[in-house]
């Protein structure tokens, strides 16, 4: 899925997941490990992960953050790669529960 994604879309996009593990204040264990595991998925440069990486360092700018950048044909990806990720750590607080549910309301109406 994501390795069919050009290079762009799929920063944008590990970016939104990168900033949703950032909802609760800091990266879970099983957040970091999660995005480790699409890591290994998708065939990207050295520099593509570190960037992501970084992302689960410090959290992107709220800037760089923009969900309506992503084409339609990838917002249901997004959603699914979201939700997964908010559940990595086994707890789903209400911020994160909140902050999904809009960004499903916006990417998907």
């Amino acid at each position: 899925m994501l390795d069919k994604i050009d290079k762009t879309t799929r920063l944008r996009l590990l970016r939104i997941v990168a900033a949703a593990a950032w909802l609760d204040g800091e990266v879970q264990d099983r957040e970091r490990a999660f995005v480790e595991k699409l890591l290994a998925k998708i065939p990207m440069g050295d520099d593509e992960r570190k960037t992501v990486r970084g992302y689960l360092d410090a959290p992107p700018h709220p800037a760089e953050v923009d969900p309506t950048k992503i084409p339609r044909e990838h917002r249901e990806t997004l959603m699914e790669l979201v939700s997964e990720l908010v559940h990595a750590d086994g707890t789903v607080g209400d911020e994160e529960l909140e902050a999904f549910h809009e960004l499903e309301a916006l990417l998907l109406g």
